[in-house]
Protein backbone atom coordinates (compact mmCIF):
# COMPACT_ATOMS: atom_id res chain seq x y z
CA UNK A 1 0.00 0.00 0.00
CA UNK A 2 1.46 3.49 -1.03
CA UNK A 3 1.09 5.60 1.77
CA UNK A 4 -1.10 8.30 2.15
CA UNK A 5 -1.05 12.06 3.16
CA UNK A 6 -3.26 14.59 4.47
CA UNK A 7 -2.06 17.56 5.47
CA UNK A 8 -3.87 20.04 7.77
CA UNK A 9 -2.71 23.47 9.10
CA UNK A 10 -1.74 23.06 13.41
CA UNK A 11 -4.12 26.12 14.31
CA UNK A 12 -7.70 24.85 12.54
CA UNK A 13 -6.68 21.40 14.23
CA UNK A 14 -6.27 22.60 17.41
CA UNK A 15 -9.48 23.76 17.16
CA UNK A 16 -10.72 21.23 15.54
CA UNK A 17 -9.78 18.47 18.35
CA UNK A 18 -11.03 21.43 21.34
CA UNK A 19 -14.32 20.76 20.04
CA UNK A 20 -13.92 16.64 19.10
CA UNK A 21 -12.45 16.35 22.96
CA UNK A 22 -16.39 17.02 24.28
CA UNK A 23 -17.44 13.91 23.24
CA UNK A 24 -14.47 11.95 23.73
CA UNK A 25 -14.28 10.33 26.93
CA UNK A 26 -10.91 9.71 29.15
CA UNK A 27 -12.29 6.75 30.67
CA UNK A 28 -13.60 4.73 28.09
CA UNK A 29 -13.69 0.53 28.16
CA UNK A 30 -14.05 0.88 24.16
CA UNK A 31 -10.67 1.92 22.28
CA UNK A 32 -12.58 2.62 18.97
CA UNK A 33 -13.97 5.77 21.12
CA UNK A 34 -10.52 7.26 21.77
CA UNK A 35 -10.06 7.56 17.87
CA UNK A 36 -11.24 10.00 15.27
CA UNK A 37 -12.12 9.56 12.20
CA UNK A 38 -10.49 11.39 9.46
CA UNK A 39 -12.18 11.32 5.75
CA UNK A 40 -11.35 13.40 2.65
CA UNK A 41 -13.58 13.77 -0.24
CA UNK A 42 -13.04 13.20 -4.21
CA UNK A 43 -13.45 17.01 -4.09
CA UNK A 44 -10.70 17.35 -1.11
CA UNK A 45 -13.08 18.21 1.92
CA UNK A 46 -11.69 16.77 4.80
CA UNK A 47 -13.80 16.26 7.67
CA UNK A 48 -12.99 15.00 11.45
CA UNK A 49 -15.28 12.69 13.35
CA UNK A 50 -15.77 11.75 17.07
CA UNK A 51 -18.48 9.87 18.77
CA UNK A 52 -19.63 8.42 22.09
CA UNK A 53 -22.28 6.34 20.55
CA UNK A 54 -24.98 8.68 21.90
CA UNK A 55 -23.59 11.92 20.63
CA UNK A 56 -21.46 12.81 17.19
CA UNK A 57 -19.53 15.62 16.28
CA UNK A 58 -18.37 16.53 12.79
CA UNK A 59 -15.68 18.98 11.95
CA UNK A 60 -15.64 20.23 8.11
CA UNK A 61 -12.17 21.49 7.45
CA UNK A 62 -12.39 25.65 6.06
CA UNK A 63 -9.63 24.59 3.30
CA UNK A 64 -9.71 21.39 0.75
CA UNK A 65 -6.60 19.68 0.90
CA UNK A 66 -6.37 17.77 -2.87
CA UNK A 67 -5.63 14.54 -3.32
CA UNK A 68 -6.84 11.02 -3.49
CA UNK A 69 -9.97 9.93 -1.50
CA UNK A 70 -9.04 8.52 2.16
CA UNK A 71 -10.38 7.53 5.25
CA UNK A 72 -8.89 6.19 8.29
CA UNK A 73 -8.40 6.09 12.25
CA UNK A 74 -6.16 8.45 14.39
CA UNK A 75 -6.12 8.28 18.02
CA UNK A 76 -6.78 11.10 19.53
CA UNK A 77 -4.53 11.87 22.55
CA UNK A 78 -1.29 11.07 20.82
CA UNK A 79 -2.69 13.76 18.08
CA UNK A 80 -3.88 15.70 20.65
CA UNK A 81 -0.68 15.84 22.44
CA UNK A 82 1.56 16.53 19.26
CA UNK A 83 -0.56 19.34 18.17
CA UNK A 84 -0.30 21.71 21.36
CA UNK A 85 3.02 22.21 20.50
CA UNK A 86 3.01 22.28 16.78
CA UNK A 87 3.68 25.93 15.04
CA UNK A 88 3.34 24.59 11.07
CA UNK A 89 1.32 22.48 9.17
CA UNK A 90 0.45 18.47 10.50
CA UNK A 91 0.57 15.68 8.40
CA UNK A 92 -0.55 12.66 8.98
CA UNK A 93 0.81 9.51 7.00
CA UNK A 94 -1.47 6.35 6.28
CA UNK A 95 1.08 3.22 5.92
CA UNK A 96 -1.03 1.07 6.66
CA UNK A 97 -5.18 0.40 7.70
CA UNK A 98 -3.72 -0.28 10.64
CA UNK A 99 -0.79 2.06 11.17
CA UNK A 100 -0.07 5.91 11.22
CA UNK A 101 2.19 8.54 11.10
CA UNK A 102 2.43 11.81 12.39
CA UNK A 103 4.76 14.71 10.89
CA UNK A 104 4.88 18.91 12.13
CA UNK A 105 7.30 20.86 13.01
CA UNK A 106 8.10 21.68 16.70
CA UNK A 107 10.09 25.03 16.92
CA UNK A 108 12.99 25.07 14.16
CA UNK A 109 13.29 21.08 14.33
CA UNK A 110 10.95 18.43 12.52
CA UNK A 111 8.91 15.59 14.63
CA UNK A 112 7.77 12.35 13.65
CA UNK A 113 5.69 9.29 15.47
CA UNK A 114 4.40 6.41 14.11
CA UNK A 115 1.00 4.94 16.25
CA UNK A 116 -0.36 2.00 15.72
CA UNK A 117 -4.58 2.72 14.96
CA UNK A 118 -7.55 0.93 14.41
CA UNK A 119 -9.50 -0.22 10.88
CA UNK A 120 -12.00 2.45 9.82
CA UNK A 121 -14.94 -0.25 9.83
CA UNK A 122 -14.69 -0.60 13.29
CA UNK A 123 -15.88 3.02 13.46
CA UNK A 124 -19.00 3.09 14.95
CA UNK A 125 -22.39 4.12 12.34
CA UNK A 126 -23.55 7.24 12.36
CA UNK A 127 -27.23 7.63 11.66
CA UNK A 128 -28.89 10.26 9.41
CA UNK A 129 -31.06 13.07 10.48
CA UNK A 130 -33.06 14.77 7.48
CA UNK A 131 -35.97 16.87 7.80
CA UNK A 132 -37.02 20.58 7.16
CA UNK A 133 -34.38 22.85 9.77
CA UNK A 134 -35.42 24.77 11.83
CA UNK A 135 -33.39 28.35 11.90
CA UNK A 136 -31.76 29.16 15.33
CA UNK A 137 -30.37 32.82 15.66
CA UNK A 138 -28.72 34.57 18.28
CA UNK A 139 -31.18 35.03 20.52
CA UNK A 140 -32.63 31.54 20.80
CA UNK A 141 -28.56 30.52 21.27
CA UNK A 142 -28.35 32.38 24.24
CA UNK A 143 -31.53 31.32 25.68
CA UNK A 144 -30.91 28.09 25.02
CA UNK A 145 -27.54 28.32 26.72
CA UNK A 146 -29.14 29.77 29.67
CA UNK A 147 -31.72 26.89 30.03
CA UNK A 148 -28.86 24.26 29.76
CA UNK A 149 -27.30 25.47 32.72
CA UNK A 150 -30.86 24.94 34.44
CA UNK A 151 -30.43 21.11 33.53
CA UNK A 152 -30.50 19.18 35.93
CA UNK A 153 -27.51 16.74 36.58
CA UNK A 154 -28.77 14.21 38.50
CA UNK A 155 -28.81 11.20 36.40
CA UNK A 156 -32.15 9.68 37.57
CA UNK A 157 -33.78 12.53 36.60
CA UNK A 158 -33.11 11.66 32.81
CA UNK A 159 -35.91 13.92 31.26
CA UNK A 160 -34.85 17.15 33.40
CA UNK A 161 -31.49 16.43 32.05
CA UNK A 162 -32.41 18.32 28.52
CA UNK A 163 -34.09 21.36 27.38
CA UNK A 164 -37.18 22.13 25.85
CA UNK A 165 -38.35 23.78 22.90
CA UNK A 166 -42.14 23.85 23.43
CA UNK A 167 -44.40 25.10 20.71
CA UNK A 168 -47.89 24.53 22.44
CA UNK A 169 -48.61 27.83 23.22
CA UNK A 170 -50.06 29.94 20.26
CA UNK A 171 -48.90 33.09 21.51
CA UNK A 172 -45.52 32.46 22.21
CA UNK A 173 -43.40 29.21 21.82
CA UNK A 174 -40.66 28.68 24.64
CA UNK A 175 -37.34 27.42 25.94
CA UNK A 176 -37.89 26.01 28.83
CA UNK A 177 -35.40 23.45 31.31
CA UNK A 178 -35.54 22.77 35.16
CA UNK A 179 -33.61 20.03 37.85
CA UNK A 180 -36.59 20.75 40.22
CA UNK A 181 -35.68 23.32 42.41
CA UNK A 182 -35.28 26.18 39.95
CA UNK A 183 -36.84 26.71 36.60
CA UNK A 184 -36.07 28.72 33.27
CA UNK A 185 -38.45 29.92 30.71
CA UNK A 186 -37.91 32.50 27.50
CA UNK A 187 -40.51 32.87 25.55
CA UNK A 188 -41.43 35.11 22.22
CA UNK A 189 -40.20 32.35 19.74
CA UNK A 190 -42.02 30.94 16.67
CA UNK A 191 -40.68 27.25 16.30
CA UNK A 192 -41.78 25.08 13.28
CA UNK A 193 -42.50 22.32 15.65
CA UNK A 194 -45.48 19.96 15.91
CA UNK A 195 -44.47 18.71 19.15
CA UNK A 196 -41.93 19.52 21.98
CA UNK A 197 -38.53 18.85 21.04
CA UNK A 198 -36.30 17.80 24.00
CA UNK A 199 -31.99 18.49 23.30
CA UNK A 200 -29.86 16.92 25.62
CA UNK A 201 -27.57 18.65 27.65
CA UNK A 202 -24.48 17.43 26.10
CA UNK A 203 -20.67 19.55 27.18
CA UNK A 204 -20.33 20.36 23.35
CA UNK A 205 -23.64 22.62 23.41
CA UNK A 206 -22.09 24.63 26.28
CA UNK A 207 -18.79 25.02 24.14
CA UNK A 208 -18.18 28.45 23.19
CA UNK A 209 -17.36 27.43 19.50
CA UNK A 210 -19.91 26.04 19.13
CA UNK A 211 -22.86 28.59 17.22
CA UNK A 212 -20.03 31.57 17.69
CA UNK A 213 -21.48 33.77 14.92
CA UNK A 214 -25.43 32.63 16.31
CA UNK A 215 -26.63 31.29 12.88
CA UNK A 216 -27.53 27.04 13.32
CA UNK A 217 -30.31 25.30 12.47
CA UNK A 218 -31.70 22.48 14.11
CA UNK A 219 -33.19 19.13 12.18
CA UNK A 220 -35.37 16.38 14.43
CA UNK A 221 -35.79 12.64 13.15
CA UNK A 222 -38.57 11.70 15.36
CA UNK A 223 -38.92 8.68 17.86
CA UNK A 224 -39.38 4.93 15.80
CA UNK A 225 -40.52 1.61 17.61
CA UNK A 226 -37.07 0.57 17.24
CA UNK A 227 -35.23 3.68 18.46
CA UNK A 228 -35.34 6.93 20.14
CA UNK A 229 -35.43 10.36 18.64
CA UNK A 230 -32.13 11.96 16.92
CA UNK A 231 -31.60 15.51 16.24
CA UNK A 232 -29.07 17.48 14.48
CA UNK A 233 -27.34 20.63 15.07
CA UNK A 234 -25.40 22.45 12.51
CA UNK A 235 -23.62 25.49 12.97
CA UNK A 236 -20.64 26.49 10.67
CA UNK A 237 -18.12 23.87 10.11
CA UNK A 238 -19.52 21.76 13.45
CA UNK A 239 -22.67 19.31 13.08
CA UNK A 240 -23.83 17.44 16.34
CA UNK A 241 -25.58 14.57 16.23
CA UNK A 242 -27.35 13.65 19.46
CA UNK A 243 -29.88 10.85 20.82
CA UNK A 244 -32.78 12.68 22.68
CA UNK A 245 -35.60 10.99 24.53
CA UNK A 246 -39.29 10.46 23.56
CA UNK A 247 -40.25 11.08 27.64
CA UNK A 248 -42.47 13.57 28.61
CA UNK A 249 -40.98 16.56 29.65
CA UNK A 250 -42.80 17.95 33.22
CA UNK A 251 -45.75 20.89 33.17
CA UNK A 252 -43.56 23.42 33.69
CA UNK A 253 -46.36 26.10 33.29
CA UNK A 254 -48.09 25.36 36.50
CA UNK A 255 -44.94 26.33 38.79
CA UNK A 256 -44.73 29.72 37.66
CA UNK A 257 -46.59 32.55 39.81
CA UNK A 258 -49.19 34.53 37.78
CA UNK A 259 -47.84 38.01 37.35
CA UNK A 260 -51.17 39.41 39.56
CA UNK A 261 -50.36 37.34 42.52
CA UNK A 262 -46.71 39.76 42.81
CA UNK A 263 -47.11 41.60 46.13
CA UNK A 264 -43.62 42.73 46.20
CA UNK A 265 -41.39 44.31 42.97
CA UNK A 266 -37.60 45.21 43.18
CA UNK A 267 -35.70 46.01 40.12
CA UNK A 268 -32.18 46.44 39.86
CA UNK A 269 -30.15 49.09 37.81
CA UNK A 270 -26.42 48.04 36.65
CA UNK A 271 -24.32 49.06 39.80
CA UNK A 272 -26.81 46.99 42.37
CA UNK A 273 -26.14 44.10 39.93
CA UNK A 274 -22.31 45.29 40.46
CA UNK A 275 -22.67 44.68 43.33
CA UNK A 276 -24.10 41.75 43.88
CA UNK A 277 -22.44 39.66 41.77
CA UNK A 278 -19.18 40.83 43.46
CA UNK A 279 -20.05 40.74 47.49
CA UNK A 280 -22.75 37.53 47.50
CA UNK A 281 -19.94 35.03 47.20
CA UNK A 282 -17.57 36.85 49.60
CA UNK A 283 -20.64 36.53 52.11
CA UNK A 284 -20.20 33.52 54.77
CA UNK A 285 -22.00 30.09 54.51
CA UNK A 286 -20.76 29.18 51.55
CA UNK A 287 -19.76 25.75 52.52
CA UNK A 288 -23.41 25.94 54.40
CA UNK A 289 -26.01 23.08 53.11
CA UNK A 290 -28.18 24.87 50.54
CA UNK A 291 -25.55 27.40 50.38
CA UNK A 292 -28.43 30.36 52.00
CA UNK A 293 -28.49 33.83 52.08
CA UNK A 294 -31.30 36.01 53.52
CA UNK A 295 -32.79 38.36 51.40
CA UNK A 296 -34.37 41.79 52.90
CA UNK A 297 -36.39 43.47 51.06
CA UNK A 298 -37.21 47.04 52.90
CA UNK A 299 -39.22 49.62 51.40
CA UNK A 300 -35.94 51.68 50.05
CA UNK A 301 -33.07 49.18 50.09
CA UNK A 302 -32.28 45.48 49.50
CA UNK A 303 -29.96 43.63 52.08
CA UNK A 304 -28.13 40.39 51.69
CA UNK A 305 -27.42 38.58 54.84
CA UNK A 306 -26.04 35.29 55.34
CA UNK A 307 -23.93 33.61 58.34
CA UNK A 308 -22.26 29.99 59.59
CA UNK A 309 -23.72 27.64 62.10
CA UNK A 310 -21.47 29.47 64.41
CA UNK A 311 -21.86 32.72 64.09
CA UNK A 312 -24.15 34.78 66.52
CA UNK A 313 -24.26 38.09 64.14
CA UNK A 314 -25.05 38.07 60.55
CA UNK A 315 -23.03 39.74 57.98
CA UNK A 316 -25.03 42.13 55.54
CA UNK A 317 -24.77 43.29 52.49
CA UNK A 318 -26.61 46.81 51.95
CA UNK A 319 -27.99 47.11 48.02
CA UNK A 320 -28.70 51.13 46.86
CA UNK A 321 -29.72 51.62 43.55
CA UNK A 322 -32.78 48.98 43.95
CA UNK A 323 -36.09 50.46 43.10
CA UNK A 324 -38.97 48.54 45.25
CA UNK A 325 -42.65 48.67 44.97
CA UNK A 326 -44.85 46.94 47.52
CA UNK A 327 -44.63 45.37 51.06
CA UNK A 328 -41.52 44.49 52.72
CA UNK A 329 -40.37 40.91 52.64
CA UNK A 330 -37.59 38.42 54.10
CA UNK A 331 -36.76 35.52 52.26
CA UNK A 332 -34.51 32.78 52.66
CA UNK A 333 -32.46 31.47 49.38
CA UNK A 334 -29.70 29.80 47.51
CA UNK A 335 -26.98 31.77 46.75
CA UNK A 336 -25.96 30.44 43.58
CA UNK A 337 -29.75 30.75 41.92
CA UNK A 338 -29.07 34.43 43.32
CA UNK A 339 -26.31 34.74 41.48
CA UNK A 340 -26.98 32.70 38.03
CA UNK A 341 -29.97 35.07 37.39
CA UNK A 342 -27.84 38.07 38.06
CA UNK A 343 -25.70 36.68 35.53
CA UNK A 344 -28.44 36.05 32.68
CA UNK A 345 -29.41 39.74 33.57
CA UNK A 346 -32.55 39.12 34.99
CA UNK A 347 -33.22 42.37 37.21
CA UNK A 348 -36.48 42.34 38.17
CA UNK A 349 -37.65 40.28 41.03
CA UNK A 350 -41.04 39.70 42.43
CA UNK A 351 -42.06 38.23 45.10
CA UNK A 352 -45.52 36.90 46.51
CA UNK A 353 -44.37 35.60 49.93
CA UNK A 354 -41.92 33.95 51.75
CA UNK A 355 -42.67 30.20 50.66
CA UNK A 356 -43.90 31.25 47.25
CA UNK A 357 -41.64 30.82 44.14
CA UNK A 358 -39.86 33.62 43.64
CA UNK A 359 -39.94 34.89 40.48
CA UNK A 360 -36.43 36.87 38.24
CA UNK A 361 -37.58 37.96 34.84
CA UNK A 362 -36.23 40.34 32.02
CA UNK A 363 -37.63 41.05 28.11
CA UNK A 364 -39.42 37.28 27.98
CA UNK A 365 -36.93 35.47 30.15
CA UNK A 366 -37.86 34.17 33.53
CA UNK A 367 -36.26 31.89 36.10
CA UNK A 368 -38.52 30.68 39.04
CA UNK A 369 -36.78 29.51 42.26
CA UNK A 370 -38.57 28.01 45.28
CA UNK A 371 -36.98 29.82 48.28
CA UNK A 372 -35.95 28.28 51.09
CA UNK A 373 -38.21 29.74 53.58
CA UNK A 374 -37.72 33.14 55.52
CA UNK A 375 -34.42 32.22 58.14
CA UNK A 376 -34.48 34.15 61.88
CA UNK A 377 -32.51 36.16 63.12
CA UNK A 378 -30.46 34.42 65.85
CA UNK A 379 -32.26 36.32 68.71
CA UNK A 380 -35.21 34.93 67.35
CA UNK A 381 -34.44 31.66 67.01
CA UNK A 382 -35.56 28.45 68.79
CA UNK A 383 -32.77 26.72 70.90
CA UNK A 384 -31.14 23.82 69.70
CA UNK A 385 -33.18 20.57 69.93
CA UNK A 386 -31.39 17.81 71.99
CA UNK A 387 -28.59 15.40 69.79
CA UNK A 388 -31.25 12.70 70.39
CA UNK A 389 -33.64 14.36 68.11
CA UNK A 390 -31.55 16.68 65.89
CA UNK A 391 -32.03 14.43 62.71
CA UNK A 392 -35.61 14.74 62.58
CA UNK A 393 -37.65 15.63 59.53
CA UNK A 394 -38.12 19.99 60.44
CA UNK A 395 -41.46 21.11 61.28
CA UNK A 396 -43.56 22.40 57.96
CA UNK A 397 -45.80 24.28 60.12
CA UNK A 398 -46.40 28.20 58.24
CA UNK A 399 -43.13 30.44 59.00
CA UNK A 400 -44.62 33.47 60.76
CA UNK A 401 -44.10 36.99 59.33
CA UNK A 402 -41.33 39.32 60.10
CA UNK A 403 -42.29 41.01 63.11
CA UNK A 404 -40.86 44.83 64.37
CA UNK A 405 -38.73 45.26 66.94
CA UNK A 406 -41.82 47.66 68.90
CA UNK A 407 -44.37 44.25 68.58
CA UNK A 408 -43.67 41.31 70.68
CA UNK A 409 -42.33 38.02 68.81
CA UNK A 410 -44.73 35.26 67.86
CA UNK A 411 -44.27 31.89 68.84
CA UNK A 412 -40.73 30.79 67.04
CA UNK A 413 -41.17 28.34 64.68
CA UNK A 414 -38.22 26.86 62.91
CA UNK A 415 -36.69 27.61 59.46
CA UNK A 416 -38.27 25.99 56.84
CA UNK A 417 -35.22 24.45 55.04
CA UNK A 418 -35.99 22.87 51.06
CA UNK A 419 -34.15 19.16 51.61
CA UNK A 420 -31.30 19.19 48.94
CA UNK A 421 -33.04 17.59 46.09
CA UNK A 422 -36.94 17.88 47.10
CA UNK A 423 -38.24 19.22 43.63
CA UNK A 424 -40.44 22.13 43.38
CA UNK A 425 -42.94 20.61 41.02
CA UNK A 426 -45.70 21.32 41.72
CA UNK A 427 -44.82 24.08 43.92
CA UNK A 428 -47.83 23.58 47.28
CA UNK A 429 -46.20 24.79 50.22
CA UNK A 430 -45.32 21.74 52.83
CA UNK A 431 -48.45 20.78 55.03
CA UNK A 432 -48.33 18.19 58.11
CA UNK A 433 -49.38 15.08 56.35
CA UNK A 434 -46.22 15.67 54.21
CA UNK A 435 -43.48 15.95 56.66
CA UNK A 436 -42.70 11.78 57.10
CA UNK A 437 -42.30 12.36 53.18
CA UNK A 438 -39.78 14.93 53.17
CA UNK A 439 -38.03 13.23 56.02
CA UNK A 440 -37.88 9.73 53.83
CA UNK A 441 -36.20 11.67 51.30
CA UNK A 442 -34.12 13.59 53.06
CA UNK A 443 -32.70 10.42 54.85
CA UNK A 444 -32.70 8.98 50.89
CA UNK A 445 -30.46 11.42 50.41
CA UNK A 446 -27.95 11.22 53.04
CA UNK A 447 -27.77 7.50 52.38
CA UNK A 448 -27.02 7.97 48.51
CA UNK A 449 -24.17 10.53 50.11
CA UNK A 450 -22.86 7.61 52.32
CA UNK A 451 -22.30 5.47 49.50
CA UNK A 452 -20.79 7.58 47.26
CA UNK A 453 -18.37 7.34 50.02
CA UNK A 454 -18.19 3.70 50.46
CA UNK A 455 -17.93 2.99 46.76
CA UNK A 456 -14.86 5.55 46.25
CA UNK A 457 -13.45 3.71 49.49
CA UNK A 458 -14.30 0.14 47.52
CA UNK A 459 -12.59 1.74 44.16
CA UNK A 460 -9.62 3.22 46.37
CA UNK A 461 -9.34 -1.10 47.90
CA UNK A 462 -9.61 -2.37 44.53
CA UNK A 463 -6.52 -0.14 43.38
CA UNK A 464 -4.49 -0.81 46.12
CA UNK A 465 -5.45 -5.04 45.24
CA UNK A 466 -4.27 -4.70 42.18
CA UNK A 467 -1.19 -2.94 42.92
CA UNK A 468 -0.52 -6.01 45.57
CA UNK A 469 -1.02 -8.61 42.78
CA UNK A 470 0.99 -6.68 40.48
CA UNK A 471 3.79 -6.95 43.54
CA UNK A 472 2.99 -10.52 44.61
CA UNK A 473 3.77 -11.87 40.50
CA UNK A 474 6.83 -9.72 40.71
CA UNK A 475 7.89 -11.43 43.44
CA UNK A 476 6.61 -14.91 42.53
CA UNK A 477 8.71 -14.32 39.04
CA UNK A 478 11.49 -13.40 40.90
CA UNK A 479 11.56 -16.61 43.31
CA UNK A 480 11.25 -18.70 40.41
CA UNK A 481 14.05 -16.97 38.91
CA UNK A 482 16.01 -17.69 42.37
CA UNK A 483 14.93 -21.60 42.40
CA UNK A 484 15.74 -22.22 38.57
CA UNK A 485 19.25 -21.16 39.56
CA UNK A 486 19.71 -22.91 42.90
CA UNK A 487 18.55 -26.20 40.25
CA UNK A 488 21.36 -25.20 37.86
CA UNK A 489 23.50 -24.86 40.77
CA UNK A 490 22.79 -28.19 42.79
CA UNK A 491 23.40 -30.06 38.86
CA UNK A 492 26.79 -28.45 39.00
CA UNK A 493 29.19 -31.34 39.66
CA UNK A 494 32.65 -30.85 40.80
Amino acid sequence: MNPTTLELPASELKTALTGLSKVISKRTTLPILGHIRVTRSPTGVVTLQATDLDSTVTYRAEQPDHGEPCEFLAPFEPLNKLVKGSKGPVQLIVEAQDKLRFRTAIGSSQMEQAFPTLKPDEFPPIPTVEGKPLAMDATLRDAFREALDCCSEDGSRHVLQHVCLDPRNRDGHYVAATNGRHLYAANSFQFDLKQPVLIPDRPFLHWAKFMEDGVGQLSVKPATKKEMPWLKLQSGPWTLLTKSTDAEFPNWRQVVPAAESSLTMVQLDASAVATLIAGVPKLPGHDEFNRPVRLEVTKDRVIVQAQTKDDTEWTQLTIEGARITGQPINIGLNRDYLLKALRFGLTTWDFTDDRSPMVFSEAGRRMVVMPLGAPKAPEDAQPAPPAATQSSAPNPQPINPPVSESTPPAQPQPTNTMPKETPTIPTETATPETSPVKAVIQHIEQIKETLKGVLKEFAEVMDGLKQLEKEKKASDKEMDSVREKLREIQAVRI
